[in-house]
């Protein structure tokens, strides 16, 4: 007896200490649940649908992604048999190494004191949807961010591998960046009209998403720098029903459009939307080639001026 009674003496120890365990976690997992509870109280019926509208699609994400995955794989090996050339991949194109001409896009981002919180993303987007398409591009410039800085700065940094983009991201002003003669600033007010694209310049975007509440903004200060200026001849190719207004991202790929076909009319057609209602300009003197007619267009608004030559 003497041998066992430290054996029973230790087994009931651990007995009790496998009780106390347990009811430490039964306490644990009661107070969670009330705080669960009693922060569930808290919660408007408003919030509380949203958190089950968002724990619902959280538990339905990775099926749905498995969907989209097989749908997209489904729709390409149907292209695919059907003899149509489809782009590159992601893949492909994290693989391919970009050989830009010796022309140069610039995005001016000085205009940060102008713009809201929420248009500040949007051009966000639409710099990164400049990326894509200049990535994509058989022809591919030079792809410059000027004034880069701000709250952009902090929102780029957040986004993931945005460090890797093939775009240069530069501090300084655009025309510390580039000499004189050879910028040229695209805006909707300039006199002048772009034609053609020529190596060597530097066409300036005024990265500004303002609604049209700051019409002229971007021509003055490039009057007021001296630099060159014009419009692109959207006016000269067509007619639209709707207000004459691009996104920086349009605007981008339109010069991209041109630089590979050498066609304004094709650059404008394959990239303006066509909610805008575009149709040709029949009684145009219609020129595809030549050189910047003093200076650029742009400004994320193109010009209302429909001026006919006689």
């Amino acid at each position: 007896m003497s041998l066992d009674s430290p054996v029973i003496s230790l087994s009931g120890a651990e007995v009790i200490k496998e009780e106390v365990n347990t009811e430490s976690c039964d306490k644990g997992e009661s107070v969670k649940t009330e705080s669960c509870e009693a922060e569930t109280k808290t919660m408007s019926k408003n919030q509380q649908r949203k958190q089950r509208r968002l724990e619902a699609k959280l538990k339905f994400r990775p099926e749905k992604r498995k969907l989209e995955r097989e749908r997209r794989k489904e729709k390409r090996r149907q292209a695919i048999s059907e003899g149509v050339v489809l782009p590159p991949s992601r893949k492909k194109l994290k693989q391919k190494l970009m050989e830009p001409s010796d022309i140069s896009i610039v995005v001016d981002c000085s205009f940060e004191e102008h713009m809201h919180d929420g248009d500040i993303k949007k051009l966000v987007k639409q710099i990164q949807h400049c990326y894509a398409i200049n990535r994509r591009s058989p022809c591919p410039c030079k792809y410059v961010v000027s004034s880069y800085g701000g709250k952009m700065k902090d929102i780029i940094e957040n986004l993931s591998g945005a460090t890797q983009w093939n775009i240069s991201w530069r501090e300084g002003s655009y025309d510390s960046l580039f000499s004189k003669e050879n910028i040229v600033y695209l805006s909707a007010e300039s006199e002048n009209t772009l034609t053609c694209l020529e190596e060597g310049k530097a066409y300036i975007i005024g990265g500004l998403v303002d609604h049209n509440s700051k019409k002229g903004l971007c021509h003055e200060l490039a009057v007021k720098r001296g630099v060159k200026h014009a419009q692109l001849p959207i006016s000269q190719y067509i007619d639209m029903k709707s207000r004459k207004v691009l996104t920086v991202d349009h605007v981008f790929e339109i010069l991209l459009k041109f630089q590979q076909q050498k066609d304004w009319e094709s650059a404008f057609f394959s990239v303006i939307p066509k909610r805008k209602g575009a149709q040709v300009k029949l009684d145009s003197n219609l020129c595809s080639s030549g050189h910047v007619a003093e200076e650029t267009t742009n400004e994320t608004e193109v010009s209302e001026s429909n001026d006919r030559r006689t």
